[in-house]
């Protein structure tokens, strides 16, 4: 794959990519492997995660594993974080790229609604818990694969799983994406003291196995309209390999054609009430995350 910037020699760093077994995250991992990196990849199926270490080896990883983890519990999230953590003391990338998408509501084994729990508290937890490991490095980067949320979208932070308001899918998943935007920004600001940078990647309709229980039709657009995922993964490989990505933190890149950061400018109000609140939920289930990420906390 072509390169529009300088590139970091990759040989002998570490990378983790939650969702990596298929997809937008196994197009990312692979790119990574081929470079010579050592690659991780965290998800469900045991079967599918054999198949995707045997095809980042193929291309050239110096080592590659696969980490089975439930991440739609913070019990699932707190043991990924721990078998993380003894892969590797020192990771060089953390790539978030699980998503979910289903015509009915789904909630989580901790109550939460699907979407808000996979797609925006575990990467939160993840995030925090692997803080540290992406900090020994000396240049951890955290890359969020997300999607253009509605400009103006603000998260309803008193009903955040729907029990007052009626469900329905776009609004759930617009509202976990707003969640990540607003994470990224706070997390830039409390880690601006750290050798650690977050984004968002915006991605458009990618053929990806997300919506392999919809309707034929739907299936049949994503076919016929959706980007390849390796052409989705394009900003993700971008962030990961680039020399410099310092302009990046606390930035998204809305255009999946370009690699143009456009730095996070929302409420940031709002981001604290959020990061507490995460915080909250996360303690209330039972892990505690360090402290010790306030460096350069306001």
């Amino acid at each position: 794959m072509e390169t529009m910037h300088d590139e970091r020699p990759l040989r002998g760093l570490n990378f983790v990519f939650s969702g990596g077994t298929a997809g937008i995250g196994l197009a990312a991992a692979t790119e990574v492997a081929r470079r010579g990196a050592a690659v991780l990849l965290v998800g469900r199926d045991g079967e599918r995660g054999a198949r995707a270490v045997a095809s980042v080896r193929a291309a050239g990883a110096d080592e590659a594993g696969f980490c089975a983890a439930d991440l739609t519990t913070i019990a699932g999230v707190a043991r990924a974080i721990e078998a993380i953590v003894a892969w590797r003391p020192k990771l060089h990338g953390l790539v978030h790229s699980a998503m979910t998408a289903s015509l009915q509501r789904v909630d989580t084994a901790d109550g939460f609604e699907r979407a808000f729990g996979l797609q925006y508290l575990a990467r939160y937890a993840l995030n925090r818990g692997l803080l540290a490991a992406l900090a020994a490095s000396g240049d951890g980067r955290i890359v969020h694969v997300g999607a253009k949320a509605p400009a103006g979208l603000v998260p309803d932070l008193d009903d955040l799983q729907f029990r007052r308001r009626r469900w329905s899918l776009l609004p759930a998943l617009m509202s976990s994406q707003v969640l990540g935007y607003l994470h990224v920004q706070e997390a830039a600001q409390r880690w601006r003291g750290l050798p650690v940078t977050t984004s968002i990647v915006c991605v458009g309709m990618t053929r990806t196995d997300t919506v392999r229980g919809w309707p034929w039709y739907i299936r049949g657009l994503y076919r016929l309209f959706g980007t390849a995922p390796e052409r989705s993964a394009s900003n993700v490989i971008g962030l990961l390999t680039a020399r410099d990505v310092g302009r990046a933190d606390g930035s998204i890149f809305f255009d999946p054609r370009r690699f143009a950061p456009t730095p996070l400018a929302l409420d940031a109000a709002l981001a604290r009430r959020t990061w507490a609140l995460s915080e909250q939920l996360t303690r209330e289930r039972g892990l505690v995350l360090a402290e010790s990420d306030g460096v350069g906390e306001r």
